[in-house]
């Protein structure tokens, strides 16, 4: 008897603390001040092979705000330098309509290490993401914010996550691609959204397709 009295309230505690049924016994207030981070490299690699259509960029932001009070939002992006020289008008068009929807945007340089081996074959090897500097962001505006919605799946932030929680307050919610998001991200944050549950989010999606895409939506100018 007493091991079904364990085994009724291991049940119980694991629902309570699993991270849906913590976004559902949160309210959000308006006065909270939300400030947002998205990794636009985790975001891409995320999305390409799960989801069709265009993403909304507008549409995420509203959803992350979720009518609170938006300190601010931070859109990360690693740029391959060959890209922006053959379509640098598409780059700058993605970067104005990102600013237009209200985000700060960061950007680096991908970049690129060469490597000869000893019998002389060369190793091209790509490098770039924000997550450092993300956490850096992170930690400055932790004074002056109540709640922090990251975009991404990427377990590297699981420590700056709950040293924000336990330190400095932060409710942590994470937005992403439930498929390829980090279990330890998961356990960690304080409520989690999955992509595909936010309505409107992908424009023109092809009902059963497999072309997916990443860019502006056609309303955007």
């Amino acid at each position: 008897m007493h091991g079904s009295l364990h085994a009724a309230n291991l049940t119980r505690l694991v629902f309570w603390y699993h991270p849906g049924a913590m976004a559902k016994e949160h309210s959000k207030n308006a006065k909270d001040r939300v400030a947002v981070f998205v990794d636009g490299a985790n975001l891409y690699h995320s999305i390409k092979n799960y989801y069709s259509g265009m993403l909304d960029y507008d549409r995420l932001l509203s959803e992350a705000v979720g009518g609170r009070s938006l300190l601010r939002a931070t859109f990360y992006i690693v740029e391959k330098v060959e890209m922006e020289e053959t379509s640098g008008g598409s780059a700058r068009s993605f970067v104005y309509n990102l600013n237009k929807f209200g985000y700060k945007v960061r950007s680096k340089p991908l970049a690129v290490h060469e490597t000869l081996s000893p019998n002389g074959e060369k190793t091209v090897s790509h490098k770039g993401d924000w997550d450092v500097g993300i956490v850096v962001d992170m930690f400055r505006l932790a004074d002056h914010a109540d709640t922090y919605v990251l975009v991404s799946g990427d377990g590297d932030y699981v420590e700056a996550v709950d040293f924000l929680q336990s330190e400095k307050g932060i409710r942590v919610e994470v937005i992403s691609a439930s498929q390829c998001t980090s279990q330890s991200l998961f356990d960690v944050c304080d409520s989690h959204t999955d992509l595909a549950d936010i309505p409107d989010l992908f424009r023109g999606a092809r009902s059963g397709g497999h072309q997916k895409t990443f860019g502006h939506t056609a309303s955007e100018g």
